[in-house]
């Protein structure tokens, strides 16, 4: 027997506990009901499309882990309270909010720390590739494990070998540009203008990514690390 879908919490209910106004609110609404499956719930292909096509978060291992962040009763479908309450900190979060979303986006087993071997995959699909854009050279598994070191050196204040909540807020807190170190997973302050306000006109220059400056910034680090020891 299929379950009933639970009733939506009301808009004037909805400016109570998020940050949205009430015009972007009935804007997602709006949105919403275009992306709706058949059992009036986004279904986890519409979503990565929306992600991808709007949010520009494209790699397919952080949507997996952006839609399990929104899916909070994990019934493979995202229903209106969730698209809602996850848009909240998606679009409007404060650092806090945007600091904790990160972090489980990025803790791909749902442990609460962030591993060496969860670090890689990230690295081996979203940073690396910056690097391999921004430098135009050809990564191997080495060089990737030496950026998945200098990050975890960065990031693991207790030096136990993982990345706990504690220590990813620690370090955030040191150096912000490292919150969406392991690949991009939440919308640039432009498009997230862009999606609330559709009025505002697209600019055509594309800002370089989150993803690339950290790449970058990682990929200096290893390159002073080499200078001097030679």
């Amino acid at each position: 027997m299929q379950s009933q879908t639970p009733p939506r919490t009301s808009i004037d209910d909805l400016l109570k506990i998020t940050y949205f106004t009430r015009s972007e609110l009935e804007h997602l609404t709006k949105h919403y009901n275009e992306l709706v499956h058949t059992n009036d719930k986004i279904d986890r292909s519409r979503f990565r499309d929306l992600l991808a096509d709007t949010f520009g978060v494209d790699d397919s291992l952080i949507m997996d882990r952006v839609f399990r962040c929104f899916d909070l009763d994990a019934d493979n479908y995202i229903g209106y309270d969730e698209f809602m309450k996850g848009m909240n900190v998606f679009l409007k979060g404060k650092h806090e909010d945007r600091l904790k979303f990160c972090f489980r986006v990025y803790d791909l087993n749902g442990d609460r720390y962030i591993s060496k071997e969860e670090m890689y995959l990230m690295l081996k699909n979203s940073l690396v590739r910056g690097v391999l854009l921004l430098a135009g050279e050809v990564e191997d598994d080495d060089g990737v494990k030496d950026l998945v070191d200098l990050v975890l050196k960065k990031l693991d204040e207790d030096r136990d070998g993982r990345v706990s909540e504690s220590d990813w807020a620690s370090a955030i807190g040191k150096e912000n540009l490292l919150m969406e170190a392991f690949g991009q997973c939440m919308p640039n302050n432009r498009l997230i203008e862009q999606f609330l306000n559709p009025t505002v006109e697209e600019i055509a220059t594309k800002p370089v990514s989150k993803a690339a400056m950290v790449a970058a910034m990682i990929s200096g680090i290893s390159h002073h690390k080499t200078v001097s020891m030679e």
